[in-house]
C-alpha cells in the first residue's frame, strides 16, 4: 500500500510543473502602450513616433509606465542618432524611476534594470552600467525565478556576457525555451523579446535555420528595430 502511495505521489509530481510563469507586464498591455511600442519597435519616422510618445507620457499613467516609455523612446533616439536628446530622456527615465511607488518590488526591479540597460545602450558605459545591469538581473532572477521579464532579460545577459564572465548562448536557450509553452500568457513586449533572444542565441551557435524561424516570429510582432534588422542581414549572408 505504501509503495502504491509513493508511486502515485511521484506520478503527480512528474505531471506538476515546478512553478508557473508570471508576467507582471501583461497588465500594462493597454491600447495606448501597444501603439507607442509598435511605432518605436518598428522604427517609424519621428513625425509618427513623437505624437504617440507625448500622448502617452502626458496621459494619466503611473510613473512605472512613464519610465518604460522613456526607456523605449531613449533607445529609439539613440538608434536614430539623436544622441543628445537620448541622454536628456535618460534623465527623464531616472526621474520617473525615482518617483515610483517602490512597494511592488518586481516592478521596481524591472524599472531599475530598464534604466541601467538604457544607460549602457545610450552612453556605451559597458563597464559601469553594463555591470550594474548584469548584477541587477542576477539579483532579480534569483529572487523571482518565475517572472517572465527576468527570465528573458537573464537570457539576453547570457547572450551578451563574455564567456569568461559566465556568458553562454547554450544556457540562454536552455533558460528561455520553457517560456515557449507559456507564450499565450506573455505580454506582447516579452513575446517579442523572447523570440529576438532565441533568434540571436541560435545564430551565435550557428543554428541558422532555428535563428531564422525565431526571427520570423519576432518580425510577425514588430518589424524594423535596428539590432534585429542587422541580425536579419547577417542571417541572409549565412543562408546564401
Amino acid at each position: 500500500m505504501r509503495k502504491k502511495a509513493l508511486f502515485l505521489l511521484l506520478f503527480i509530481l512528474a505531471l506538476t510543473p515546478l512553478f508557473s510563469i508570471n508576467d507582471s507586464l501583461k497588465a500594462f498591455d493597454t491600447k495606448e502602450w501597444l501603439e507607442l511600442e509598435e511605432v518605436i519597435k518598428c522604427n517609424k519616422e519621428r513625425n509618427i513616433v513623437d505624437p504617440f510618445y507625448y500622448s502617452f507620457i502626458e496621459s494619466d499613467v503611473t510613473d512605472f509606465e512613464k519610465a518604460r516609455a522613456e526607456y523605449l523612446y531613449g533607445r529609439y533616439l539613440a538608434d536614430n542618432d539623436y544622441k543628445d536628446e537620448a541622454k536628456k530622456h535618460l534623465e527623464y527615465n531616472k526621474k520617473y524611476l525615482d518617483a515610483m511607488d517602490k512597494s511592488n518590488e518586481i516592478l521596481y526591479l524591472i524599472a531599475r534594470i530598464d534604466y541601467s540597460s538604457a544607460k549602457t545602450y545610450i552612453s556605451k558605459d559597458y563597464l559601469g552600467s553594463g555591470l550594474e545591469n548584469s548584477n541587477l538581473t542576477k539579483e532579480a532572477i534569483k529572487k523571482y525565478p518565475d517572472e517572465a521579464y527576468f527570465i528573458i532579460t537573464n537570457g539576453w545577459r547570457l547572450i551578451y556576457s563574455p564567456q569568461i564572465a559566465g556568458g553562454s548562448n547554450k544556457n540562454a536557450i536552455k533558460g528561455l525555451e520553457p517560456l515557449l509553452k507559456e507564450i499565450d500568457g506573455l505580454s506582447i513586449s516579452n513575446r517579442y523579446s523572447l523570440y529576438g533572444a532565441l533568434a540571436t542565441a541560435h545564430f551565435n551557435r550557428k543554428n541558422y535555420k532555428e535563428s531564422r524561424e525565431y526571427l520570423s516570429l519576432a518580425f510577425d510582432i514588430y518589424y524594423g528595430e535596428p539590432p534585429l534588422l542587422e541580425l536579419e542581414r547577417d542571417l541572409e549572408k549565412k543562408l546564401k
